[in-house]
């Protein structure tokens, strides 16, 4: 049980880095003006950066197999998201390579914040 309360303490954090960053991406749109290519890539690079945070702190947290830790975390992360963002949409999202490759990404990210971890 310790490990839920652990993980979910580094989701509340890895999801506040994620909505700082969004809303750091909010200000530069409304001061600049980005084509929607580079908003989704910043996009991606956003939740690619805070799963990999969150995954990190969570395995410094436990301090047990942290790379496990970090792709369980990863996988929370990005379904969370996607169970939002279906529920903003009030459709499920479509599986597209986008869809994809943004789990892949928060996976992958998920176990290097996890190997990375102090």
């Amino acid at each position: 049980m310790d490990y839920i309360r652990k993980i979910v303490k580094a989701l509340i954090a890895g999801y506040v880095i994620t909505l700082l960053m969004l809303g750091l991406l909010t200000y530069f749109m409304r001061k600049f003006t980005l084509d929607e290519k580079a908003v989704d890539n910043i996009i991606f690079g956003i939740y690619i950066a805070g799963s990999f945070t969150g995954a990190m702190l969570s395995a410094w947290m436990i301090k047990k197999r942290r790379v496990v830790i970090g792709i369980i975390y990863g996988i929370v992360y990005i379904t969370v998201l996607m169970v939002i963002a279906a529920i903003m949409k009030k459709q499920a999202p479509d599986s597209s390579n986008n869809i994809v490759m943004s789990v892949a990404a928060s996976v992958a990210a998920g176990a290097f914040g996890g190997f990375f971890s102090p």
